[in-house]
């Protein structure tokens, strides 16, 4: 296929022989425009048009204003143009240099640019003209000797070819049109030329040759014999005007008309798409009758990728040309006006009054392969039935009518997840957005300079990786030259907002036409679950909409109007479907008051409290396993939607009753990622907004201190002790300034949860021992506090090395414990007797009670908790010289530890597993384990631990760099 007509260029830069019979590709895809041209003299040039080069069915209109219809005497001056053969034969055989070269032009001119006449009569004549001069020009020398030829008539000779030369040079930028008269008629070759052929003119005016030649008294004869050559076709006149009249009913994809239609896009280099294209290519090329959808959003490139089939040389080689039509919906407002646009596209010529059957019967003319492209169906498909004197009339029955044609093949793009009619077989496309290495190409390939910006990667993220939102915001960084960081600053602040008001214009436009369709603004319950869905960053499983979406009537029925217009996506995850809203979409909606009110976002807070309270549990629980499963399926979207809680947002809200539960599920939240993946920030973020409520002074302090608990235990989990002793003192100190009888329980859990934290700091164990007596003493009331007392008593007599109190006092707490059914504690009990054992020399306990510990670890099912009886046992291995076990269980170790984000068992971990491949021999594993575990070490707080460690694995690292095998054992139990 091609773009613009080039058989006129083509032929004026060749020779003579291609100029005198053009190519029969070129002549095909050209039929159509010829006859629309002759059949309406008058037609103004539409859009569709200029996009008509490639195809025969957006090829109607493109005949120029004002224009007739050629008469039988211009083709009868075509017909008369077999004179040129006659020309060709005197080429190269005129005795002047000069003369030849100017025939030689002037017949590219006659041939490549004839089709003049049949626009302007004043051309016609020019055209004329350079025949006439030829004949006379060849009859006036040809047969004589070249020093017969008078000086003046060779320099008006070599003067008119300079002129000839200049016009050919400008005649060749123009474009020409090729008509559907060249399959019967080659030389008919009509195309547009402008004001270059006056400059023909006025130098054909001054060819004084005419003047020399007229004095040797021939031209009379030449004019009686081209006189002679018209007569003789003028029979041939007649037989056109039959043909013309004959093929008004024989081609059937040739038809005009006054409806303007939108031009199809011009095919750009596509990112990440080449496997789809191909994908939609075999389909339609190899599989018997077939009928593909591309869905998705807007935005994500679907007429891009259709136009780029339609252009795939694959394609090309089905279906001709004039047989791929391009069909553009957006217009449509009825199937009444879905039927013209069909017509108008396919160019139809037969009218019957019933364009349906008309439409049909032109598809059926031959069994040639049809090519259909429905752009945009989705506002064809939004439409209402129609009721005609034939009765009802559907979008979708128009379109079953054109699928039942076996030679037509349908290739649609639709804002849709789903495609109609129950009658097709659809092949069904779902374009999402491209991968990270396309969008970033896209990127890159508007605003280079980005290449190597640290956060491009997550700008693209965040932009969902639509190759829409990520050209226009390339587009942004250009224009605006704004960093990326920058830019991705503002979006996550503002969304589409962020963009100049021409980009958001694009953008919001792309977004609006689902947003604001009929389909979504007459269906509440759409709106209301879109805006829900809006604030749920990750999207949502159908089961759990039970949550999100209580105030949503009818939820079914609303996801299948979101589902009509894309606006939700749909991924099977496991055993439950997920249904979210594109990130470019989500941004959009958040600043549309309609999806944005104080009651949508009321209403997602209050529903995240509901489901996090809910589902509140920690490891031991009998339903703690199925509650983390089920927060962490929500874990993004809890946290968006908490971390986006303002001191403002309560109270534009009127959330005044209810903050108490906001602060609650924070808690809650905060307490299931230290058992999973401790985080801070959530805390941090209790901590800004409690002093700031009005929940009354004592309840602000107690949310502080339970705050300041779970600051402090994430912190030792994230090896940042300092950090962490600094928040269990402020909560120890905000428990007792409460001094009711619960609070000063709890601020003795503070001080127990200290003095482990001490233990991480290598404070004095007389220190240590202190402060957990003093709790205890405060928890001799509490049944389970005082055993969890009297195992914090047992941890700090093992880090004061008394093995054998440290055993009793462990196993006592053991029993009360697993009395009491606290099976995290009685866990925590074993790991430090499995120390003690280890450090007394009672390898075969430490064995035992090591394998116990990772029963119980296992029963509970707290990955936590699982790793630690991991690193136990792996200890106990290393300790009894069983390299190969030890490895095992510290490979599962460090893949539990990695997940949950614990950098410094992480790094105890590898050092260990160093260890353990020196004493295997393995001198190459050792030296990526430890320089690993060094390279863990260094990044951490700097305690005497870290540092000590630190120089441990350098030390051992020089010693493996000499060839030294005898390393410097780890700290097995002492830490």
């Amino acid at each position: 296929m091609r773009r613009k007509s080039s058989s006129a260029i083509s032929v004026a830069n060749s020779d003579i022989s291609s100029a005198k019979t053009p190519k029969r590709a070129m002549v095909r895809g050209k039929l159509s425009r010829d006859k629309s041209s002759i059949s309406r003299p008058n037609l103004q040039s539409s859009a569709v048009g200029s996009a008509s080069s490639r195809y025969s069915a957006v090829s109607v209109g493109s005949s120029s204003p004002g224009v007739e219809p050629p008469s039988a005497s211009t083709y009868a001056f075509e017909a008369g143009k077999q004179t040129v053969e006659v020309l060709q034969r005197f080429t190269n055989m005129l005795p002047v240099p000069c003369a030849n070269e100017v025939l030689e032009v002037a017949l590219i001119l006659m041939t490549a640019y004839e089709n003049v006449t049949v626009l302007e009569q004043r051309v016609k004549d020019v055209h004329n003209r350079i025949g006439s001069l030829m004949l006379v020009m060849i009859d006036g020398l040809s047969g004589q000797e070249a020093t017969s030829i008078s000086p003046n008539v060779v320099r008006d000779i070599e003067d008119l070819g300079g002129d000839l030369r200049a016009v050919q040079k400008d005649l060749r930028k123009i474009s020409s049109q090729s008509r559907w008269l060249l399959v019967f008629f080659k030389n008919a070759n009509k195309a547009t030329v402008d004001a270059c052929l006056d400059r023909l003119s006025d130098a054909l005016q001054s060819f004084n040759v005419t003047r020399a030649i007229r004095d040797g008294n021939v031209l009379f004869e030449i004019q009686s014999r081209l006189k002679a050559v018209n007569e003789a076709t003028g029979k041939m006149a007649d037989q056109v005007d039959k043909m013309y009249s004959w093929l008004i009913e024989k081609d059937a994809h040739s038809a005009d008309s006054d409806l303007v239609l939108q031009e199809m896009p011009e095919l750009i280099h596509l990112y990440g798409r080449d496997g789809v294209i191909s994908q939609i290519a075999q389909i339609l090329t190899t599989k018997a009758r077939p009928r593909v959808g591309i869905l998705g959003a807007g935005g994500m490139g679907k007429t891009s990728v259709a136009v780029a089939v339609m252009e795939n040389e694959l394609v090309g080689q089905t279906y001709q040309p004039y047989h791929r039509f391009w069909v553009p919906c957006v217009g449509v407002t009825s199937p009444i006006t879905f039927l013209q646009i069909l017509s108008k596209s396919l160019g139809v010529t037969q009218d019957t009054k019933a364009p349906l059957k008309d439409i049909l019967y032109t598809l059926k003319s031959t069994e040639e392969p049809r090519l259909i492209l429905l752009d945009n169906l989705e506002t064809a498909m939004n439409v209402p039935d129609a009721v005609t004197d034939g009765g009802l009339l559907s979008t979708e029955g128009i379109i079953n009518k054109l699928a039942s044609i076996r030679h037509v093949s349908i290739l649609v793009t639709i804002r849709s997840n789903m495609l109609p009619s129950d009658t097709i077989s659809w092949d069904l496309i779902h374009l999402e957005g491209v991968a990270h290495e396309a969008a970033r190409a896209i990127f890159t390939s508007i605003c280079p300079a980005a290449a190597d910006h640290p956060s491009l990667g997550e700008l693209l993220e965040v932009l969902g990786y639509m190759p829409y939102a990520v050209t226009l915001m390339a587009k942004q960084a250009v224009t605006s030259f704004a960093q990326v960081d920058g830019l991705l600053k503002e979006w996550k602040r503002i969304g589409t907002n962020s963009l100049s008001q021409n980009l958001k214009h694009k953008m919001n436009r792309s977004i609006e036409l689902s947003v604001e369709s009929k389909a979504i603004s007459s269906d509440p319950d759409a709106q209301c679950l879109l805006a829900i869905l809006a604030r749920l960053p990750a999207g949502t499983s159908l089961d759990h909409l039970k949550w999100w979406a209580k105030r949503v009537g009818r939820v079914t029925s609303a996801i299948g109007t979101l589902n009509d217009m894309a606006l939700i996506t749909q991924r099977q995850e496991g055993a439950s479907t997920n249904c979210f809203v594109l990130p470019v979409v989500q941004s959009y909606l958040r600043n549309q008051p309609l999806h944005n009110s104080p009651k949508i976002r009321r209403l997602v807070l209050l529903a995240c409290c509901s489901f996090v309270l809910d589902h509140k549990s920690e490891p031991g629980d009998p339903s703690s396993k199925e509650h983390i499963e089920e927060l962490d399926s929500e874990k993004t979207n809890i946290q968006s939607i908490l971390h986006g809680v303002t001191t403002e947002s309560l109270s534009e809200l009127g959330l005044v009753e209810d903050v108490s539960d906001v602060f609650a599920a924070m808690l809650a939240f905060a307490w299931y990622q230290f058992w999973t993946r401790p985080s801070s920030e959530t805390l941090i973020h209790l901590l800004e907004l409690v002093p700031f409520s009005n929940i009354g002074k004592e309840s602000v302090l107690r949310y502080m201190a339970e705050a300041h608990i779970c600051l402090g235990r994430v912190y030792v989990k994230l090896a940042r002790c300092e950090e962490a002793c600094k928040a269990l003192k402020d909560a120890r100190r905000e428990f007792l300034s409460l001094g009711t009888p619960s609070d000063r329980v709890r601020a003795a859990h503070a001080a127990l949860y200290l003095s482990d934290a001490w233990c991480y700091q290598q404070h004095a164990g007389s220190e240590v021992e202190k402060v957990v007596r003093e709790a205890q003493e405060d928890l001799k009331d509490d049944p389970k506090g005082s055993a969890r007392a009297l195992m914090y008593l047992g941890e700090a007599l093992w880090y004061r090395r008394c093995f054998d109190d440290a055993l009793e006092i462990l196993d006592r707490a053991k029993e009360s414990l697993g009395k009491l059914g606290c099976r995290v504690e009685v866990v925590e009990c074993l790991i430090y007797m499995t120390r003690s054992y280890a450090l007394k020399g009672a390898l075969e306990d430490c064995l035992e009670t090591g394998k116990e510990l990772l029963r119980t670890a296992r029963s509970v099912g707290a990955n936590e908790l699982i790793s630690d009886g991991l690193v136990g046992l792996s200890r106990c291995y290393i300790r009894m010289k069983n390299y190969d076990d030890a490895l095992d269980t510290l490979k599962e170790s460090l893949s539990i530890h990695d997940k949950l984000g614990y950098p410094k068992l992480v790094a105890i971990d590898l050092e260990l597993s160093g260890y353990a491949y020196a004493k295997k021999g393995d001198r190459l594993g050792a030296t990526i384990a430890y320089e690993a575990a060094k390279k863990k070490y260094d990044e951490m707080e700097q305690t005497n631990q870290t540092r000590d460690s630190s120089c441990d694995c350098g030390e051992n690292l020089r010693k493996l760099e000499q060839g030294n095998m005898e390393l410097k054992p780890p700290y097995l139990y002492d830490r």
